[in-house]
């Protein structure tokens, strides 16, 4: 072998070991990117008071600049949780997310990647409409204020006459027994009505304006001297059957069953049977007692319900709470539910279950520091929505319906989540994620790693010994 041919293989060594470690930086470098960040997405409800807000401006703001908006609906709504709903989405990463209504600051949300979070926003009142009115103008000529309905004259039962005076309640005003000071004969002819009847239900329920109601009835409450309890029972007109109050309690109950749920509460958890608002006596609000409802099998059947997932919520601190329900009877006609409430509201019946949590994990196995994305979309809930998902990786804490994990050392690790639904139930499922054991050295990455640093050196060698060669040939 000749000196050109050693000085040519030193070369070619040379040049091969300059390959591996450029390789190496590169996989190195794009072992620094990771996978893409997903955009977060918001949804949720826009009240004032209390009260829903319709045809504002929501915007998703991240560090003054706004990333997003959409615009609330009727019932106050943004978006939705389902795939194809609309909602506000915020490209990341980013710290916070601040969310102004119609200019005004709303509330604020975490950002996480690949986020579906409901965010619920209330301002202190509503915004001014555009036209510089506050909505609430009342003609001058309500009826509520006209004299002639008979509030503003007990007069002498001459203006009661027989009851037909428009505007008044049965009877106007010289209807009631008496009239003023019994300065005529009691009331007129009045409206011979029994004065021991129950007064109509509009005298007696406080429903939303607009609302929309299937029927309505009141009932005066009893005292049974020998318990100390009171107890009303109603002729069908609803669904609520009778109500039986822990303590003494008199005066009229009116009770009214709505087509659907009034906008300020929004849609009961579960599948929803029936909305009812109660209204008793001011000193009764707070009161404990048993509300008894019927509901027909027929209404029950619609949603696919089991009569046992039957629930009945009362509406109260701007939220849907379960209360204690008995399924007391079902037969071929319907289903007799019982509650404990304390205190007295907006009702409702819905079917609720449990959510069913579920997690997949995309790997059998990973390699360590490589990162996976855990998933919780396959949890589901029978009747429901779930609204709420938290999860424990190795003791760390993380929230979303996905997460992405990775473990630095080989091993097996145990992940938990829980969903809620809509309904404040709860489920957990565990899975384990196993990481391979790496029999080579964990490389740094960097711009030569300790592989491509070999191969320089063992070519560095290589041409110094070709070098030593062409020398002693020389001589």
């Amino acid at each position: 072998m000749n000196v050109r041919h050693l000085l040519g293989i030193a070369a070619l060594t040379v040049l091969v070991a300059g390959l591996v470690a450029s390789g190496a930086a590169v996989s190195g470098a794009a072992a620094q990117d990771g996978p893409p960040q997903t955009p977060a997405a918001y949804y949720g409800e826009v009240t004032a008071d209390g009260e829903p807000i319709d045809g504002v401006t929501v915007e998703a703001v991240v560090d003054g600049e706004v990333r997003d908006a959409i615009e609330t609906d009727a019932g106050g709504r943004f978006g939705g949780p389902g795939a194809f709903d609309e909602k506000l989405t915020v490209e990341g990463p980013a710290d916070e997310v601040s969310f102004r209504v119609a200019g005004s600051q709303a509330g604020t949300a975490g950002w996480e990647s690949g986020a579906n979070e409901r965010v619920d926003l209330s301002l202190d009142e509503a915004p001014t409409p555009p036209d510089g009115g506050d909505g609430d103008e009342t003609p001058d000529d309500d009826p509520t204020t006209d004299p002639g309905d008979g509030t503003t004259d007990s007069g002498d039962g001459a203006d009661g006459g027989d009851g037909t005076a428009p505007g008044g309640a049965p009877g106007g005003a010289g209807g009631a027994p008496g009239g003023d000071a019994g300065d005529d004969a009691p009331g007129g002819e009045g409206s011979g009505d029994d004065p021991t009847d129950p007064p109509a239900a509009e005298d007696v329920l406080d429903l939303p304006a607009g609302a929309s109601t299937t029927g309505a009835e009141t009932a005066t409450a009893a005292v049974d001297e020998a318990t100390g309890t009171s107890s009303v029972t109603f002729t069908g007109q609803t669904s609520v059957e009778g109500i039986t109050f822990d303590g003494a309690v008199e005066g009229a109950v009116g009770v009214a069953e709505y087509e659907s749920a009034p906008a300020a509460a929004g849609p009961p958890p579960g599948a929803s049977v029936s909305v009812v608002e109660i209204s008793v006596p001011e000193s009764a609000t707070d009161a404990p007692a048993t509300i008894r409802t019927r509901v027909s099998a027929d209404r029950v059947g619609a949603t696919g319900a089991d009569p046992e997932d039957l629930r009945l919520s009362r509406f109260v601190d701007g939220e849907w709470r379960g209360l204690e329900t008995t399924l007391v009877d079902e037969s071929g006609d319907a289903v007799v539910l019982e509650a404990e409430t304390p205190g007295f509201s907006s009702f409702a019946v819905s079917a609720v279950s449990e959510p069913d949590a579920a997690i997949t994990v995309p790997v059998e196995t990973l390699d360590p520091g490589e990162t996976v994305t855990l998933s919780g979309l396959r949890s589901s809930d029978e009747y429901g929505e779930v609204v709420a998902y938290d999860w424990s990786v190795d003791g760390d804490a993380a929230t979303g319906s996905t997460t992405d994990v990775s473990f630095a050392s080989p091993g097996e690790y145990e992940v938990t989540l829980t969903v809620t639904n809509d309904a404040g139930e709860r489920d957990t499922a565990t899975a384990t994620v196993a990481v391979a054991a790496d029999d080579a050295p964990v490389e740094e990455p960097g711009l030569l790693s300790a592989r491509a640093l070999g191969a320089l050196a063992v070519a560095v060698a290589a041409a110094l010994v070709a070098v030593l060669v062409v020398r002693r040939y020389d001589r």
